[in-house]
């Protein structure tokens, strides 16, 4: 039995997870088997330059800024599925050592007019780094069944 249905989700809601800090061997690891790129798989290319250094491939900061909140809320949610992310962008690249706090918040929710027995949340989700500003940021929408199906 799903302990959050779509009644349980308000605007504004918000959940904070603790830091993922990413280092070399794990830039390294997820970068040469999902996004082998020299600037995440070469700690001594030219395409590092740019960056100051190695990074983190975005899909690796992506990927550790939601799954705590997927682990924490959306395994135990009436969740049906998400259509899509509406935006998603790679705002300053990660290097190895650097504090990432995973961030997700409630933009908005609204009762299916067409499904009844769902709803549907949009949610934001964010890396934000030591100085609390953003590194990743992205929206979307999740349908979610109702507690009241009325």
């Amino acid at each position: 039995m799903p302990r959050y249905f779509y009644e349980d989700f308000a605007v504004g809601d918000e959940w904070n997870y603790e830091p993922w800090v990413p280092d070399v061997d794990s830039i390294l690891e997820f970068a040469r088997r999902h996004d082998p790129q020299p600037m995440h798989t070469e700690p001594d290319s030219p395409a590092t330059a740019p960056y100051g250094g190695l990074i983190a491939s975005g899909w690796q900061t992506a990927l550790s800024c939601i799954t705590p909140f997927l682990d924490d809320v959306m395994r135990e949610t009436a969740g049906l599925a998400s259509p899509g992310f509406e935006s998603f962008r790679w705002l300053k690249p990660v290097h190895p050592g650097a504090r990432i706090r995973p961030h997700a918040r409630v933009l908005d929710s609204r009762r299916s007019r067409s499904k009844p027995d769902r709803g549907l949340v949009r949610f934001e989700f964010q890396g934000l780094d030591e100085v609390n500003e953003p590194v990743w940021h992205a929206e979307g929408v999740f349908f979610i069944y109702c507690r009241d199906s009325g």
